[in-house]
């Protein structure tokens, strides 16, 4: 409902804070950028986790998504939608809510619960998060210039 685009022919290349090369996927409607999506990067237990991040025009989150990982099966891979629900609590989500000290675990004094027996995987996860939505900040002029 928030695009009358395909968003996976609508895209721009930008470079991460690591020089990685990103593909943007943009949502249009009515010709105006309504929302994006990018990939994300964090580390977890197991090594190097990819995610897809998905931010309305404000700034706010409209999902986000494990595309790979090494986690620990049973443990660390909860992270996974399929597994459980814990990825779907940052939606609605933005930078300032919650504000900047809690984008962080419990373990650690912020908002997200890490799973039990596991810390280094949504640790990781919300770190990542949080850069994406920093990425966003950051690049926003840009991200919702139409040409």
């Amino acid at each position: 409902a928030i695009h009358d685009n395909n968003p996976v022919v609508d895209t721009i290349q930008m470079q991460d804070d690591a020089g990685r090369e990103l593909t943007v996927y943009r949502a249009l409607k009515g010709g105006r950028v309504t929302g994006v999506a990018f990939e994300v990067f964090g580390s977890g237990y197991a090594g190097k986790m990819k995610f897809m991040l998905g931010v309305d025009a404000e700034g706010r989150i409209l999902g986000v998504r494990v595309l790979s990982h090494k986690e620990t099966p049973g443990l660390g891979d909860k992270i996974e939608v399929k597994k459980g629900d814990w990825i779907l609590q940052f939606a609605g989500l933005s930078l300032g809510d919650p504000p900047t000290a809690k984008w962080a675990v419990k373990k650690d004094g912020g908002r997200f619960d890490q799973f039990t027996g596991a810390t280094i995987t949504p640790r990781g996860t919300v770190a990542a998060i949080r850069s994406g939505l920093d990425f966003y900040a950051a690049h926003e002029a840009q991200l919702l210039e139409v040409n």
